[in-house]
Order: C-alpha cells, then structure tokens, then sequence
C-alpha cells in the first residue's frame, strides 16, 4: 500500500471481511476510554464534535486507494484509533464516499453519541453501523467504558433506541464481555432488556481477545460465551476468528504496511499474513528484524504471540 496519511488496511475483520479502515480522527481522541481498548488508553476524551480530518482529504485518499490498489475489499470501515463521529463531517464523508464506489459503507462506533439527532441522521447514508453496548447499569459503564463526563449509559441507550426508528440499513450491535465486569446474572438480564428495545439486525457477541489496554480486563472462555449467546437467542452469535485468506499484495512495501497496520491494533502473526497475503514463513523473515530494531514489540496474550508498534513508533 502507497503512503496514506487516513487509511489503512486493507486488515481481517471477523465481521466483515476484507477491510479498507478511514480514520476520522487522530489518535484515541474518543467518548470512551476502554478497559479492554486494544489501541491504548485514551489520550483525550471528549463530546465535541470537530471536521478533525478535512474532508476532502478522506476522499482524495479514498479515490486514490481504489483507483491505484488492486485488492479485492468487503467493506470501506469508518472507524479507526478514534470515535468516528467525532467528526462532524461524517455525512459528507459517507455522501462522498458514495459517489467513488458501491463498496458498502460500514460505521463502526460505540454509538454513545447517537442521542443526538444530528448524529443520528448522519449516519444515515451508511449500508451497516456496528454501534457497541458493553452495559446498562450505570456502575458497570463506568467500570469498563471509564465514559466522558456528561455521558450516562440511559442517554446511550434512548440514542441507539431512536436511530433504529429512522435507521433503514442494518444495524449489528456488539457487546464485548470482559470476565467479572459485565458478565454476571443482573447485568446480562438488563443487557437483554435493552436489546429489545434497539430491536438490532444480530447481536455479536465478542470478549478480549487482543491484548487490552488494563492487563486486569480477562477473557470469557468458548462455554461462558456460548451460554450467553444462548440466553440472549437467536439473533446473537459470537464473533469467529477471521478464516479467509486474501491475494498477494505484491509489489507492496511490506515493512511499512505492516507497521502502519499494528499502529492501529496489535495482531498476531497470522492476523497479518490473512490481512496482507503473506505466507506465515514469509511474513516471519520482516518481523524478526522489526521486532529486534525495536520498531515493533511482541506481547503474550493467553496462548498467542501478538505484534504491537514500539515506543520509538508511537512517538
């Protein structure tokens, strides 16, 4: 991939395949500061909304990307290292978008500002928004959201509420568990209430899987998980490892797509090679210098090895 300053990818996304990330805003500027965040801490959290990105920058890239990249892509994702609609421009980056390509669109938010109308209806121009609700009662969503001051969890939820009365496209809410935060009885009954309000397309069902941003926040294992997906019914499912593997990317610069991948998330060893299109051993021969450069970091998570940027590269 040539150099861009707002996209990235194309990554794996276990929801929705071969991936081509446009990031709104700078790096974790968000509503939320997540315990599980594989990205990081939050560095500033806010509710004001800013054309943080110019527009037409995003769509200068945009237009490049497809008229240069030869990569089959799923879906153009406006999400990133920061809260998407953050940006106040979002809609005219979805009606621009939509003048490129028939690639479909996709949100993915936390959904914490969709309690007002002007996000609601900017968002309306996307074929898919992929909103979060990691809670209902209020202590459990300061515990593992740690939300922007302002923000109440019964605002959240009457904003996801509303935007599926005038919301057409679909609508697949995530709930990401983390062990002993917001996976006990009470919560999951109140989870379930709030589900039938939003009334969502399909319910996914996910846990900490990458490194998070507070060592403390641990995985659900594959049977609490399928006891959960069993009691909130039929529309949820959990999220399954990403199991296609794309073309070459041949003539790419391997080195700096792969460091401009892991700033956005750290990834395993076979993350990359499905996102890139690199064979496992291949791919092995660039990340052993990088790591021993100092430019990337491996850390352990439960049973896999997984690849982060360095501190020189955050800088």
């Amino acid at each position: 991939m040539k150099s861009y300053r707002h996209l990235y990818g194309p990554v794996p996304s276990r929801r929705l395949g071969r991936s081509l990330g446009i990031d709104l805003v700078p790096h974790k500027i968000c509503t939320y500061d997540c315990v599980y965040c594989q990205i990081g801490s939050t560095k500033e959290k806010t509710l004001i909304r800013k054309e943080y990105i110019p527009v037409k920058e995003v769509l200068e890239e945009v237009r490049r990307f497809l008229k240069e990249d030869i990569s089959s892509i799923d879906h153009l994702s406006l999400t990133g290292s920061g809260e998407p609609t953050l940006h106040s421009q979002i809609r005219l980056v979805i009606e621009g978008i939509k003048t490129i390509t028939s690639i479909p669109i996709a949100v993915i938010t936390n959904g914490s500002l969709l309690y007002e109308e002007g996000v609601r209806k900017d968002l309306l121009g996307a074929d898919i928004v992929l909103p979060s609700l990691d809670a209902v009662s209020s202590e459990v969503f300061l515990r593992i959201n740690r939300p922007c001051s302002g923000l109440s969890i019964e605002k959240v939820i009457e904003g996801l509420v509303e935007f599926r009365k005038g919301y057409k496209g679909q609508i697949w809410l995530e709930i990401l568990f983390c062990k002993g935060v917001n996976d006990h009885k009470e919560e999951l009954l109140k989870i379930k209430e709030a589900i039938d309000r939003i009334q969502p397309d399909c319910i996914h069902l996910n846990t900490v899987v990458r490194p998070p941003s507070e060592e403390w926040a641990g995985p659900l294992n594959q049977k609490e998980m399928e006891e959960i997906q069993a009691f909130l019914g039929e529309k949820a499912f959990i999220i399954s490892e990403f199991g296609r593997h794309p073309s070459s990317m041949r003539e790419r610069d391997i080195k700096e797509e792969i460091l401009k991948i892991l700033r956005r998330r750290p990834l395993s060893l076979a993350d990359l090679s499905k996102g890139m299109g690199i064979p496992l051993n291949q791919l092995s021969q660039y990340i052993e210098p990088l790591t021993q450069a100092g430019e990337i970091r491996s850390r352990i998570f439960g049973e896999s090895i997984y690849y982060e940027i360095g501190e020189e590269q955050r800088k």
